[in-house]
C-alpha cells in the first residue's frame, strides 16, 4: 500500500507539472493564429476600437519569458497609427536593436520597415526609401515570401511619392508574384490598389481605372473601409488629373465620409489636403484654405510632417486666388526648398506655374519666365520619362520572364539527374522519361525566345514615338495606316481618318515662346488621346498637324468623334501658360473610297477636308 501511494503521487506531481507546460503550448498556439490573421489582414475590423481589443488580445497571448513573441507583438504595435511620430520611431529603433541581438531576420525585418514608414512621416523621403531598401533585404533573409512582399509594397509606395513610378510598378508586381505563390489572398488583393495608383501616376488612366474598380468590388465585399476610403481617394485624383475636378470633389467627400466614421481621426488628413487640390483648381480659395487647415491639423496630431511641402503649396495657391501675393509667394518657396529637398518633382511641377503667375501680376517678367522655364523643362522631363518608365516595365517583364524560365529550367535539370541516377535500373524506361524532360526543355527555351523576340518588339514601338506629346510619329503612324488600310480592304470594313492642325500655332508660337508652343501641342494630344477609343490610333504629322486612324468607322461616327476632339480641346485651360490663352482645331473627315489607291490618297482627301475648315473660319469639322 505505501508503493502504491508513492505511485500515485509521483504520477499526481507529473500531471501538475505538464498542465502550466501544456498551458504555455497552447498559449503560444494562439497567438501565433491570431498573429498571421492580423498579419494577413484576415481580421478586418470596422472600428479603430476594435482594432485595438485585437491588439489587447494579442498582447494577452504573449506566453511570459517569450521574447520573439513579445517583439512579433511589439513590431505589430510599432505600425499602428502614431500619436507621436518622434516617440514612435524611438520605440521602433529599441525594437530594431533587440531584433538584432536576438538574431531573428523576420522580426528585425519588421521593425526596419516600421522605422523607414516613420522615418518617411518625419519628412525624410531618401532616407526612408534607403531604409525600406534595407528593409527588403533583411526580409529576403528571412525566406518569408510574404513579408518580403509587404517590404516591396512600401518601398513602391515611396517611389511613387518621389516620382520613380516604374520602379514602384515593378515592386508591386513582384509582391503581387510572391502573394499569388504564398497564396496570400488578402495581401494580394489589398496590392491592387497599390498597382493602380503606380499606373494612374505613370498617365495609364485606362489600366488605373480597370485596377481601382476591381480592388473597389473586394473591399466593398470584405467592408474594408480604410481601402474604400483609399479607392474613393484615388478615384478623385484620376479625374482631377483628367482635368476634372468638380468630379473628384465628389469621390473626395465619401473618402471624408468613410474617414470620419469609420478610421482614426487622422485618416481625414490626407482626404483634407486633396479637397483642397480640387477646390484650388477650381478656383474656390476659401474652401481651399478651410481644407488645407484641417489637413494641417490632422497631420499635427500625429506628428506626420512629411506633407508639408504640399500643405505648404495647396496654401500658397488659395492665397494667390485670394490676391495676397506676398504671403502665397513666402509659401511657395518654403513649399519648393521641401520638395526640392525630398526631389519631389512631381508637385514642384505644379508650384511653378502659380508662382510665375504672380510673378507676372506683380510685374517681376524675369522671375516669371525663370519659373515658366522650370515648369517646361520639369513637363519635358515627366514626358521623356513616361516613355522611358514604360520601356523599363517592359525591360523588367522580360527579365522576370527570364528568371521564371531559367528557375524552371534549374528545376527541370535537378529532375533529369535525380532519374538518370536510377536508370540503371530500369533503363529504357528511364531514357524514355529523360527524353521527355529534354522536349519539354527545349520548349521552354522555344517560348523563352519567343518571349524575347515580343519583347522586342515592343522596344521597338516604343522607339517610334514622338518624343514631345509621347504619341505615335509620322513613321509609326504612316506604317499604322498602311496596315489598318490593308486590313479594312481584306476584312470589307469601313476605315476613317481625321486630319487636324491646331489653330493659328504660329502666331501663339510668336507671341507666347517655342516653349510655350510646344506645351500646348502636348496637352493637345494628351486630350485627344483620352478622348479616343480603344482602337483608335493618334499620330503626330510634324508641328502642330496630327493625324488619327479610326478602324470600323464610317464618316458619320468619325465626324461624332472629330467633333469630341474638338470640343475636348475648345475646353482645355492654358492659363498656367498665359492668362486668358485658349486653343482650338480645325478638323477634316474622310473615309475610305474605293477609288482610294492607297493610303496618301486617303490623307489628301483629309488634307482637302481640312482646308476646307480652316476656310470656313477654324474651330470647325468638316468631311469629305
Amino acid at each position: 500500500m505505501p508503493r502504491l501511494h508513492a505511485s500515485l503521487l509521483v504520477l499526481l506531481l507529473a500531471a501538475l507539472a505538464a498542465t502550466p507546460a501544456a498551458a504555455q503550448v497552447d498559449r503560444a498556439a494562439a497567438f501565433d493564429k491570431l498573429f498571421e490573421q492580423l498579419d494577413s489582414e484576415r481580421l478586418n475590423p470596422a472600428t479603430p476600437e476594435e482594432g485595438q481589443a485585437d491588439l489587447a488580445r494579442l498582447r494577452a497571448l504573449v506566453p511570459p519569458g517569450d521574447r520573439r513573441r513579445e517583439l512579433l507583438y511589439q513590431s505589430t504595435e510599432c505600425f499602428q497609427s502614431p500619436e507621436d511620430t518622434r516617440a514612435s520611431l524611438a520605440f521602433a529603433q529599441r525594437g530594431l536593436a533587440a531584433s538584432r541581438q536576438l538574431g531573428d531576420a523576420e522580426v528585425e525585418a519588421r521593425f526596419q520597415l516600421c522605422e523607414a514608414s516613420l522615418q518617411s512621416m518625419l519628412g525624410d523621403a531618401q532616407k526612408g526609401l534607403a531604409l525600406f531598401t534595407r528593409g527588403v533585404e533583411i526580409a529576403r533573409r528571412s525566406e518569408h515570401p510574404a513579408l518580403v512582399g509587404d517590404a516591396l509594397v512600401l518601398r513602391g509606395n515611396m517611389y511613387s511619392y518621389l516620382g520613380r513610378h516604374a520602379e514602384s510598378l515593378v515592386d508591386f508586381m513582384d509582391a503581387q508574384r510572391l502573394y499569388d505563390g504564398a497564396r496570400q489572398a488578402e495581401r494580394s488583393e489589398g496590392n491592387l490598389q497599390n498597382i493602380a495608383i503606380a499606373y494612374r501616376r505613370m498617365g495609364e488612366y485606362d489600366k488605373a481605372r480597370e485596377y481601382l474598380d476591381r480592388s473597389r468590388a473586394i473591399a466593398q465585399r470584405h467592408q474594408d473601409w480604410g481601402s474604400l476610403m483609399v479607392i474613393a481617394l484615388q478615384t478623385g485624383f484620376l479625374h482631377e488629373d483628367t482635368g476634372h475636378p468638380e468630379r473628384a470633389l465628389a469621390y473626395y467627400d465619401d473618402a471624408l465620409r468613410i474617414a470620419r466614421q469609420r478610421l482614426p481621426v487622422a485618416e481625414a488628413a490626407p482626404v483634407q489636403m486633396a479637397i483642397a487640390s480640387a477646390q484650388a483648381a477650381l478656383g474656390n480659395a476659401a474652401q481651399a484654405l478651410e481644407a488645407v487647415t484641417a489637413a494641417r491639423a490632422g497631420f499635427a496630431l500625429i506628428g506626420d510632417s512629411s506633407n508639408e511641402g504640399m500643405l505648404d503649396l495647396l496654401e500658397g495657391r488659395a492665397r494667390a486666388i485670394r490676391g495676397e501675393a506676398d504671403r502665397a509667394l513666402a509659401l511657395l518657396a518654403r513649399a519648393e526648398a521641401t520638395l526640392q529637398r525630398d526631389g519631389n518633382e512631381r508637385y514642384l511641377e505644379a508650384l511653378y506655374p502659380v508662382r510665375a503667375e504672380l510673378h507676372e501680376k506683380r510685374g517681376a517678367s524675369a522671375a516669371a519666365l525663370a519659373d515658366y522655364k522650370r515648369y517646361l523643362a520639369l513637363r519635358e522631363k515627366r514626358l521623356a520619362e513616361r516613355s522611358q518608365q514604360r520601356a523599363l516595365i517592359l525591360r523588367e517583364q522580360s527579365e522576370a520572364s527570364q528568371r521564371e524560365l531559367e528557375s524552371r529550367r534549374v528545376a527541370a535539370e535537378k529532375s533529369l539527374r535525380e532519374r538518370e541516377a536510377q536508370a540503371q535500373a530500369k533503363a529504357r524506361r528511364w531514357q524514355r522519361i529523360a527524353l521527355g524532360l529534354g522536349v519539354a526543355l527545349i520548349a521552354l527555351l522555344g517560348l523563352w525566345i519567343g518571349r524575347q523576340i515580343t519583347q522586342a518588339r515592343r522596344l521597338r514601338v516604343l522607339a517610334l514615338t514622338d518624343p514631345l506629346t509621347g504619341v505615335a510619329n509620322r513613321r509609326r503612324i504612316e506604317v499604322l495606316g498602311a496596315q489598318a488600310l490593308a486590313d479594312a480592304r481584306a476584312d470589307e470594313r469601313p476605315l476613317s481618318v481625321i486630319a487636324f492642325e491646331i489653330d493659328g500655332f504660329e502666331a501663339l508660337r510668336e507671341v507666347h515662346g517655342q516653349a510655350a508652343g510646344d506645351a500646348v501641342i502636348a496637352r493637345v494630344a494628351e486630350a485627344c488621346q483620352h478622348a479616343l477609343r480603344h482602337a483608335d490610333e493618334i499620330g503626330r504629322m510634324g508641328g502642330e498637324r496630327f493625324l488619327v486612324l479610326l478602324p470600323d468607322s464610317d464618316i458619320d461616327s468619325a465626324g461624332q468623334i472629330a467633333e469630341r476632339l474638338r470640343a475636348e480641346v475648345e475646353s482645355l485651360r492654358f492659363d498656367d501658360l498665359a492668362p486668358g490663352l485658349r486653343v482650338t482645331i480645325s478638323l477634316g473627315v474622310a473615309a475610305l473610297a474605293p477609288g482610294d489607291e492607297g493610303l496618301p490618297r486617303l490623307l489628301a482627301r483629309a488634307d482637302q477636308a481640312l482646308r476646307k475648315a480652316q476656310g470656313a473660319g477654324r474651330n470647325c469639322t468638316r468631311t469629305t
